[in-house]
């Protein structure tokens, strides 16, 4: 069902950014992050690094809109359960998310991914639920950035970190 959702969420926001493929800017970015898991993952994981792919559809100075993918690796660490050592595995994370960002000045932007991601390392679940929403500078080349990013899996894995994107414009 959630899948559904994303889906139909990714095909009207191609939809859109087709519609007015005459106007506006279109972006691929490419990048990376690091950042620290948070609430039950903390317990599980100390690192979290990934890759990102991106690509928006700015239809004028303020809004852009589009679509996110890439992968996070969650690095799995010892913890203990009643004075007994355990290993947790490591955590994958393949979102398919929806991009939406505003510009209230050119060098500056608000945004936030929405969508599922896939995980791999946890037999209970294997997805959920994703956001990541952001906030940071941008530059022609560059967006360098801070995040939360959230997935409602059999735990709660969340992280907060920074990423950087290289920018390919493509102009109309």
């Amino acid at each position: 069902m959630k899948f559904n959702l994303v889906l139909i969420l990714m095909l009207v926001a191609m939809a859109c950014g087709n519609a007015q493929v005459r106007k506006g800017t279109h972006w691929l970015k490419a990048g990376a992050h690091a950042g620290t898991p948070l609430s039950e993952m903390k317990d599980y994981s100390n690192f979290a690094i990934g890759l990102d792919v991106k690509y928006q559809f700015l239809n004028n100075e303020s809004f852009g809109i589009g679509l996110s993918t890439g992968y996070s690796h969650y690095f799995g660490k010892e913890y203990e359960v009643d004075n007994i050592t355990y290993q947790a595995k490591d955590v994958g994370v393949v979102p398919l998310a929806m991009l939406i960002r505003y510009y209230p000045k050119s060098s500056f932007f608000i945004g936030a991914d929405v969508g599922y991601a896939y995980t791999s390392g946890n037999p209970e679940n294997k997805g959920g639920f994703f956001y990541r929403p952001e906030l940071g500078f941008h530059s022609n080349n560059w967006n360098i950035f801070g995040y939360y990013a959230s997935i409602s899996d059999y735990i709660h894995i969340s992280s907060v970190g920074l990423g950087a994107h290289y920018n390919i414009v493509q102009k109309n």
